[in-house]
C-alpha cells in the first residue's frame, strides 16, 4: 500500500536521533508561509477595496521574502542557523504588526506593501534550515532524498491546514487577527528550531561561488527558471481562487478552496514517496510540469464552488512532487559546498514566481476573469515544461 510504505519511510526518518523537534518546528514556519499568504491578501482587500492592490501587497511580501530567504541561507551557512533564525523571528513580528497597523489606518497602498515587503524579508526561514539539517542528519543518499520529500510533505501539511485556520480567524475575528497570529506561528517555530540541539550543532562548509552563489551553475539556472514558473502558476492561483469564492458569496471561502488544492498536493507528495520511480528526475519534471499546466487550466470550466473544489484536488497533486523533484535535482545541479543556500535560491525561485502570479492574477481577476486568470496559470506551467524538456540533457549532467 502506498501510504503504509509512505509513513514507514516516513517514521524511520522521524526517528533518528535530534530530527523530530526541528521537522515540527520547521512546520510552524511552513503554517506561517500559508496564512501570511492568503491572510495579507485578505487583509489588504479589506483596506483598499480592491484584489488588483492587495496582489501588488502581497506580491511585494512574496518578493522579499525571495531575497530573504537567499540572505538567510548565506548567513546560516556562515554564521550558523540559530543567531539568524531569532534575529529574522523579532523582525518578522515586528513588522508584520506594522502592517495590521497600516491597514486599519487605511494607509496608502504602497505603505502597506512596505510593510508586507519588510515582513516578507524577515520571515524566518526554518524549512530551508531543515532541508539543510537532513544531510547532517541521514548519510545515506537514498534515504536523504525520502528526507527531501519529508520537507515537502511536512510544507504541504501545514499549507493545507493553513487556509482553514485563516477561514476561520476571519469568520470569527477579522483578516488582521490572522495576520498576527502567522507571524506568532512563524516566530515560535523559528525560536524552538534554533534552540534545538541538532540545529545548534549544525555547521555549513565554506564556499566561493560569487554574488550569485549556486547559481553560478547552468544547471542550477534551469531548476529556478523552471520553478519561477511553477511558482507563477501557483501565485495566480492563489488570488483567482480567492476572488471566485467572493464573486459566489464568501471570500474566506476561498481559504477552504485553496485548502483542497493543498490535500491534492499533500495526497499526491505521499504517493511519490512511497515507491521509487522510474527514469532520471530531469525526465520526470517536464511531464509533471506539463500535468499541473494542463489540470490548471481545467478550473476554467466550474461554474459552482463545489465544482471547482473537485477539480482543485486533482490539479494539487502534482504540486508537492514538482517541487520534491526540484529539490532532488540540487544534489546535481548546485555547485558543492552551497546546501542551504542552493535550497534557499530554489524557494526563490519559488516565491518570487509566486509573488509575480499574485500580481498578475489581481490584474486578471479585476480586469478580466476567473477564467482567464486560471487559464494563463496552465499556459505559464506548459511554458516551463517545455523549458525543462528543451533543457533536460543539461540537467542530466
Amino acid at each position: 500500500m502506498p501510504f503504509r510504505s509512505a509513513a514507514a519511510r516516513y517514521g524511520a526518518l522521524l526517528s533518528l536521533p535530534g530530527a523530530r523537534r526541528p521537522v515540527i518546528a520547521s512546520a510552524f514556519g511552513s503554517l506561517a508561509v500559508g496564512m501570511a499568504i492568503l491572510s495579507i491578501i485578505l487583509l489588504a482587500r479589506e483596506a483598499t477595496g480592491s484584489f488588483g492592490a492587495a496582489g501588488r501587497v502581497v506580491g511585494a511580501f512574496g518578493l522579499a521574502n525571495a531575497v530573504g530567504a537567499v540572505s538567510q541561507g548565506r548567513l546560516m551557512d556562515r554564521l550558523g542557523q540559530p543567531r539568524v533564525l531569532r534575529t529574522a523571528a523579532v523582525g518578522h513580528v515586528t513588522a508584520l504588526a506594522g502592517l495590521v497597523l497600516a491597514a486599519e489606518e487605511r494607509a496608502p497602498t504602497w505603505v502597506l506593501a512596505l510593510c508586507a515587503a519588510a515582513g516578507g524579508l524577515t520571515l524566518p526561514q526554518s524549512p530551508a534550515a531543515m532541508r539543510s539539517l537532513w544531510n547532517a542528519l541521514v548519510d545515506d543518499p537514498e534515504r536523504r532524498q525520502t528526507a527531501y520529500a519529508l520537507v515537502t510533505i511536512v510544507f504541504e501539511v501545514s499549507v493545507m491546514t493553513a487556509p482553514v485556520i485563516v477561514a476561520g480567524l476571519v469568520a470569527l475575528a477579522s483578516p488582521a487577527v490572522s495576520v498576527i497570529v502567522g507571524a506568532a506561528f512563524a516566530a515560535v517555530g523559528a525560536l524552538a528550531f534554533a534552540a534545538s540541539p541538532a540545529s545548534a550543532r549544525w555547521r555549513g562548509e565554506v564556499h566561493d561561488v560569487g554574488w550569485i552563489g549556486p547559481l553560478v551553475a547552468a544547471p542550477m539556472r534551469t531548476v529556478f527558471v523552471v520553478l519561477a514558473a511553477f511558482g507563477i502558476a501557483l501565485g495566480v492561483i492563489q488570488v483567482a481562487v480567492p476572488a471566485f469564492a467572493e464573486d459566489h458569496g464568501s471570500a474566506a471561502l476561498g481559504g477552504l478552496l485553496l485548502g483542497a488544492l493543498s490535500a491534492g498536493s499533500l495526497a499526491g507528495g505521499l504517493v511519490y514517496g512511497a515507491r521509487t520511480w522510474g527514469g532520471s528526475p530531469a525526465r520526470r519534471l517536464p511531464v509533471l510540469m506539463l500535468g499541473l499546466g494542463l489540470a490548471l487550466a481545467l478550473l476554467a470550466v466550474a461554474e459552482r464552488p463545489l465544482a471547482l473544489a473537485a477539480l482543485l484536488v486533482p490539479a494539487g497533486l502534482l504540486i508537492a512532487p514538482v517541487a520534491t523533484v526540484g529539490s532532488t535535482l540540487l544534489d546535481t545541479a548546485a555547485p558543492p559546498g552551497t546546501t542551504t543556500e542552493a535550497f534557499a535560491v530554489m524557494i526563490m525561485g519559488i516565491v518570487a514566481g509566486n509573488a509575480a502570479g499574485n500580481a498578475l492574477g489581481g490584474a486578471l481577476v479585476d480586469d478580466a476573469s476567473f477564467e482567464t486568470a486560471v487559464l494563463c496559470a496552465g499556459a505559464v506551467a506548459t511554458a516551463g515544461a517545455g523549458w525543462a524538456a528543451v533543457r533536460r540533457s543539461q540537467l542530466a549532467r
